[in-house]
């Protein structure tokens, strides 16, 4: 079908986005997704109820939602965050990760609780929400059939409440009960309940937040949050890099790709990935993207034409759909408007390379397609700041702070629809010197520039070593 006949054949109606949920999200490859807040408070995707903990410490009962003194840090880029909560003696930290288990433990999200002061401490393990039926099992709480926690260790008291009863008053007044009790039905979706168990000074526990039955031990079954770190760190070993005087914008950028591939795939997510060099990533997304935005999502398949000229990226290696029958649908599906005609021209080399010459044809025959037209918030954002396309021109640092002044400037691996980019900036004196690489997608001449810093320059080389005027 030609191409004309495929933007008259369908249109798929625009929904309205769903809202990001509060937190850091995290994740596995399987899809299973939970949110911890800035609490340490854990939200699994698609249930109504929440997992929490409380410390019975020296003095009294702490709960880290209300609790002053409570601090959150996310180390690195991985999804790993430590929640710390100040008790008498020090604190009681609680590291958060998703992971895989092993053998039919299937995915979780993993809490540990380290106490780290010279005293034991009791922890209080909770299950609260829109609940109507509860009950323990050994070590674990079960809501409507399945398993909402799981701890590694067997619980020294029980406490389960309906909305009847306030479970903070069950659990602080000491009137949980060591012989787990019978289950608990709540037609008002008030249920609760807490699992209770002793911690040792220096000692550490394990409960796990498990999407499916998970009867094994936490502690046991599921990698350390070093390892699903390292993880992490090796799934962006593809990825573009920066190292920028700007330390809160250097490390920045890897943990925002983080966020971007455990997010809902999207136009706007799918084309950030494919600008900082995670190609593959963003063609998953762009071929099996929920079409809510048909217009969004064939800008974004046109991008990641433009910046990467990788056919293979757009056919799905599992069930092996050729890559002709991916963009047909994404034609189909889009508006016919002249963002998405424009759109549509740019992937004209991809029908070619595809061997459809009459789409090709087609496509090349809707108009011009700039460079730029399918990057949709080509002027904002990091990457546009470091390198930004225009007619023939790549400006590189077209917006440089004056605090950067003096100080070097590396960038390895950005996407443009010239090629990938890699320059560093080194400083003699009060005069940047600019050593610049562009692994071109075609021999056409490409003008380099740096606004940002000598707005003068410019230079046709692929490669070069050029020393700029000092900055104004």
């Amino acid at each position: 079908m030609g191409i004309r006949a495929l933007l008259r054949s369908g249109r798929t109606p625009v929904e309205a986005p769903v809202a990001a949920p509060e937190g850091t999200l995290m994740g596995t490859d399987g899809g299973f997704r939970a949110v911890v807040d800035d609490r340490g408070g854990v939200r699994p995707a698609g249930v109504g109820h929440g997992v929490g903990w409380w410390i019975g410490a020296e003095d009294r009962w702490h709960d880290p939602a209300t609790e002053p003194a409570v601090r959150q840090v996310r180390p690195g880029p991985a999804p790993v965050v430590e929640t710390r909560m100040r008790v008498p003696g020090g604190d009681i930290v609680a590291t958060s990760w998703a992971a895989v288990g092993r053998g039919p433990a299937g995915a979780a999200l993993i809490v540990e609780l380290a106490n780290e002061t010279p005293a034991p401490v009791a922890v209080a393990v909770t299950v609260s929400g829109d609940v109507r039926t509860m009950s323990v099992d050994g070590r674990r709480l079960i809501v409507g059939g399945s398993p909402a926690v799981v701890l590694d260790r067997d619980p020294g008291r029980f406490a389960l409440v309906d909305a009847s009863t306030d479970l903070w008053g069950e659990v602080t007044a000491g009137r949980a009960v060591t012989d787990a009790p019978g289950p608990v039905r709540c037609r008002a979706g008030g249920a609760a309940g807490a699992l209770v168990v002793p911690l040792n000074h220096r000692g550490s526990m394990r409960f796990a937040v498990p999407a499916d039955n998970l009867t094994g031990n936490p502690a046991e079954v599921f990698p350390a949050a070093g390892s699903v770190a390292a993880g992490w760190s090796r799934r962006l070993d593809g990825a573009a890099s920066v190292a920028l005087p700007d330390e809160v914008l250097t490390a920045m950028v890897p943990r925002r790709l983080v966020d971007l591939l455990l997010a809902p795939p999207t136009p706007a997510n799918a084309i950030e990935l494919a600008r900082w060099g995670l190609a593959r990533e963003a063609g998953e997304q762009v071929r099996g993207g929920d079409r809510r935005d048909p217009a969004g999502w064939l800008d974004a398949a046109a991008a990641l034409w433009l910046l990467h000229r990788d056919a293979t990226l757009f056919t799905d290696p599992l069930s092996a759909r050729p890559a002709g029958d991916v963009i047909d649908d994404l034609v189909r599906a889009a508006p016919d408007t002249a963002r998405s005609r424009s759109s549509i021209a740019a992937l004209a080399p991809l029908f070619a390379a595809l061997g459809d010459d009459r789409a090709a044809a087609d496509a090349a025959a809707l108009g011009p397609a700039s460079r730029v037209v399918a990057l949709p918030e080509a002027s904002e954002g990091l990457a546009a700041r470091l390198a930004t396309p225009g007619d023939g021109t790549l400006a590189l640092l077209t917006d440089v702070p004056p605090t950067w002044f003096g100080q070097d400037i590396e960038v390895h691996g950005l996407a443009t629809t010239f090629g990938r980019i890699g320059y560093a900036v080194r400083w003699h004196g009060a005069r940047p010197a600019l050593l610049w690489e562009l692994d071109r997608h075609g021999d056409s001449p490409v003008r380099i520039t740096a606004p940002g810093l000598d707005p003068a320059f410019v230079s046709t080389d692929a490669a070069g070593e050029a020393r700029l005027e000092a900055p104004r």
